[in-house]
């Protein structure tokens, strides 16, 4: 575990980011006032075409 962690230090301090980072709140977002319930999909059927009969 510690050679994992001197290969990142190593691998940020290349990028020069060691140190303080710095975080930045994110931005609320927006509810709308009123949301409507998502309906599945209609499932359409067709039925097939009916075949002619065998004639003996």
């Amino acid at each position: 575990m510690a050679a994992l962690e001197a290969s990142v230090a190593k691998a940020q301090a290349s990028r020069g980011e060691g140190g303080e980072t710095e975080v930045h709140e994110m931005p609320k977002k927006k509810t709308a006032g009123r949301r409507t319930a998502k309906t599945p999909a209609k499932k359409t059927t067709k039925k097939a075409a009916a075949k002619p009969g065998r004639s003996a």
